[in-house]
């Protein structure tokens, strides 16, 4: 026998995540004196928007798959853990933006926050089914590139 997973919560915090992405880069935005960075943290509080809104379209639908009841607990309790860390708690990778923050700082946050974004997604992808892959796919092809594009910022930033 297996239990029917329900991708509601899932995809709720997934919401959060992408939510919680846009206010640190709109907060980021305003705060960068470069106007590199600038245009950069405004594109990235725009795709948040974007994923979210992908997210909350989709609803519960594309999370509704079978799974062994002996591995729910772990799968349960291993994305449970990932979110808190990753996204809840008071050291996690994304944070207010503060007062005085470089951008440099700014920028090693939001790396941090897209990888740990790239590891929850990839959990999600793991709880859907087979027809709704392509599209965490896409989400998560899209994370890979803030990743690379906050990447080539920080070092332009680390060599001026």
């Amino acid at each position: 026998m297996s239990v029917q997973l329900s991708g509601a919560d899932l995809l709720d915090l997934a919401i959060q995540t992408e939510t919680r992405g846009e206010r640190f880069y709109r907060a980021a935005e305003k705060a960068a004196s470069d106007p590199s960075a600038k245009e950069l943290f405004r594109y990235l509080g725009d795709q948040e928007i974007a994923h979210r809104r992908l997210f909350e379209r989709l609803g519960g639908a594309i999370v509704v798959t079978e799974i062994d009841p002996t591995t729910w607990d772990e799968a349960l309790a291993y994305i449970e853990a990932t979110v808190d860390s990753a996204f809840f708690a008071d050291d996690a990778p994304i944070r207010a933006v503060t007062l005085g923050e470089t951008v440099t700082e700014m920028l090693e946050q939001a790396i941090a926050f897209e990888q740990q974004t790239l590891l929850y997604f990839g959990s999600l992808r793991d709880l859907v089914q087979p027809a709704n892959r392509a599209l965490v796919d896409k989400v998560m092809a899209e994370e890979r590139t803030h990743v690379r594009r906050l990447a080539a910022m920080l070092k332009e930033q680390q060599q001026a």
